[in-house]
Formats: C-alpha cells, sequence, structure tokens
C-alpha cells in the first residue's frame, strides 16, 4: 500500500472515531433513556424514604395527602440557605402539605453537625424543636466555627436559655440515648435513600432533584398536589 492510500484509510478511521464519540457524548448528555423516562436527572435517584410517623416533627396539616421530607445538616451552608425558603413554603402551604424535616449530619466535613442536631433534638424535648431548628439555622455563621467541645457552653446554651428552656435538662438530653437513637433512625432511612448531599428533598416520599428556587420549589409541590385532587 503507498504512502497516499494509508493516508487515506488514516483519515478515514480517524473520522469514524469522531462520529462514535459524538454520538455516545450525545447520549450521555441526555442523561441515557432511562434517565428521561424517569424523570429524574442522573445523579438524582428514584429513591423513597419511610412515610411520617409520630416520631418526626412535623409542620403543617398531618392529614395532608402531599407531603415534604428535608434530610438536612444544621451546619450545612446549602441547608442554611434552604430555611427560609422552606419556611415561606410551609407557611404558604400550611393547610396543604405537611413538612418534616430529619437529621442527616455530614461527620466527615461537618465538625459541629452531629452535636447541633442533638441541641435541636434535646429542645424537642423541651417542646421547643422548631424553635431550636430556626435559631441553628440562623446563626449558622456563628457557631459553625465553633470547636465541638465548647460549642454547646458558648452557643446552644445560650439559645436553650432565650427559649426558656431547662438549660440543665438541655445539657443531659443532649447526651441522652433518646437523641442519639433518633439522629440514628433519621440517617438510616437517609442511607436507604441513597443520600449523598444536603438538603434533599423528598415529595410524598420520592426523591427530587433539588429545585433551583423558591418558585421552581412551588411548581413541585403545585403538581404534586393536581395529582392528589385528581385521584379523589
Amino acid at each position: 500500500m503507498d504512502n497516499t492510500n494509508k493516508a487515506t484509510m488514516w483519515f478515514i478511521g480517524g473520522f469514524l472515531v469522531l462520529v462514535i464519540v459524538g454520538v455516545t457524548a450525545a447520549y450521555m448528555a441526555s442523561g441515557g433513556s432511562s434517565a428521561a423516562n424517569s424523570g429524574q436527572s442522573a445523579t438524582t435517584p428514584a429513591t423513597t424514604v419511610p412515610a411520617i410517623s409520630a416520631g418526626d416533627w412535623t409542620e403543617g396539616n398531618k392529614a395532608a395527602k402531599v407531603s415534604v421530607i428535608e434530610y438536612g445538616d444544621y451546619e450545612c451552608p446549602a441547608c442554611g440557605s434552604w430555611s427560609p425558603i422552606v419556611d415561606q413554603l410551609v407557611k404558604d402551604y400550611g393547610s396543604e402539605i405537611v413538612y418534616s424535616f430529619r437529621n442527616f449530619p455530614l461527620y466527615q466535613i461537618h465538625p459541629d453537625a452531629q452535636i447541633s442536631s442533638e441541641a435541636a433534638e434535646a429542645a424537642g424535648l423541651q417542646g421547643k424543636y422548631w424553635e431550636m431548628h430556626e435559631l441553628l439555622y440562623k446563626n449558622q455563621a456563628a457557631w459553625s466555627v465553633a470547636d465541638p467541645g465548647t460549642v454547646v457552653s458558648k452557643y446552644f446554651d445560650g439559645y436553650a436559655g432565650q427559649l426558656g428552656l431547662d438549660v440543665k435538662k438541655f445539657d443531659q438530653d443532649i447526651n441522652s440515648s433518646a437523641v442519639s437513637n433518633k439522629i440514628q433512625a433519621d440517617v438510616a432511612g437517609g442511607n436507604a435513600a441513597q443520600i449523598d448531599h444536603t438538603p434533599t428533598f423528598f415529595v410524598n416520599l420520592t426523591q427530587i432533584p433539588n429545585p433551583t428556587d423558591y418558585n421552581a420549589f412551588k411548581a413541585v409541590i403545585d403538581q404534586a398536589l393536581a395529582a392528589a385532587s385528581s385521584t379523589k
């Protein structure tokens, strides 16, 4: 084979490789047939979580046909950014949805994640769960830089005092089995659902891709409400 024919063959071979690569890239960009058919992104598994029970902290209408469950980490900046958005959604849809927050502390990257979850649960034992929940996110920038060994005395005890809690009991409850068991149960449910980031949201027990903003989340809830109405 002369040099001209060899060059031609190399050109044809290279062209075919480029075509194959281009087709493969286009398929991957579309998320593949399974992702497209399921309506989920390639990185968001359509997993489910346990239904809301008496052991969950809830806001809204417990009898609602649409549930919104968040798995979150109190030290997570993204969760902190989402907190006021979720608060507004609960306010706007209070009679139509039930909302629950479940602990999913990312221990590996957030040193105060565990202890802050314990603080919220301990406050809940004195009837102030949601109030502590709000304070933790509102003041996240302050306490999240504290050492886990001193964050309770420096910050969380003060929050407990603001809420009118028995601070001594609060400190005892932080280290109680009731609190640790609740957090472990939340984490177990999240692990079973293959959660790998916070916040992670579930609407009617099915994981959804995180909406981009309030309006996007509102659209998801509106769709779920419409579906619930059509099945009456």
